[in-house]
């Protein structure tokens, strides 16, 4: 008789903390797709169903790790399992699928704030696994507010780009380096440094200038600058 009613009530312990983890998974992927739907909108890599995907592995790996802590420790055996670790080795590993997020886009970079949502979504689908039910909303919440209204804000908020160009052009008259200083100018480019390597047997000039211009400017506007410079032979922007 005994054991029979610790069967059953091994049985309703199981069914409540199944029935637990799967609204914790269900939150998580809710939570992760409100925040993929954005990414979405947006056109970037990592989307819906990655940001989702991202929320519910990490949820369903804290939830076997609490699992077998609560197996093993309530067997009183020997193993004893941490869910910290859990959480490192998620962290991690979602360090390497934020980086295939990142990409070089002609001559900036982009994917940043999609691999930092892909962070904070491995980070958000812990919590839920865990159960910090509000702070998994709140952060979920606190995220949105940073991709759809900074992003407005950083739009406003004035800011610029600074690159190192590197020209190379025939010697000719020798003013090559006045002459590219005063393009930028008049282009609204600011120019900051000018280093000039004259390459006298083949009569070539390398000219360096470190810029800086506006984010409202079309980074791709200074590659057309440099191409309409008179004998051009190469470009390189950093």
């Amino acid at each position: 008789m005994m054991a029979m009613l610790a069967d059953m009530s091994q049985f309703a312990n199981d069914w409540v903390w199944n029935a637990e983890g799967l609204g914790r998974l269900g939150l998580a992927a809710l939570l992760g797709a409100i925040v993929g739907a954005e990414r979405e909108h947006r056109g970037r890599s990592a989307g819906f169903r990655t940001q989702l995907l991202v929320t519910l592995g990490s949820a369903m790996a804290m939830l076997v790790s609490l699992h077998f802590e609560r197996v093993f420790g309530a067997m009183g055996g020997s193993l004893r399992v941490d869910p910290a670790r859990v959480a490192y080795g998620v962290i991690a590993g979602v360090g390497f699928l934020g980086a295939g997020a990142i990409i070089r886009h002609e001559i900036g970079v982009r994917g940043l704030t999609t691999a930092a949502s892909l962070w904070c979504n491995a980070a958000i689908g812990l919590a839920c696994g865990f159960g910090m039910y509000f702070l998994a909303v709140a952060t979920t919440a606190i995220m949105i507010f940073a991709l759809v209204i900074l992003h407005k804000f950083e739009e406003w908020m004035p800011s610029r780009i600074y690159k190192s160009v590197c020209v190379l052009l025939p010697t000719g008259d020798g003013k090559n380096s006045a002459r590219l200083t005063e393009t930028f100018i008049q282009r609204g480019i600011n120019v900051r440094e000018t280093d000039l390597r004259r390459d006298l047997p083949r009569g070539m000039d390398r000219i360096t200038v470190r810029v800086s211009f506006s984010t409202r400017k079309d980074p791709g506007d200074l590659m057309s600058i440099l191409q309409e410079l008179p004998g051009v032979q190469e470009i390189e922007i950093h």
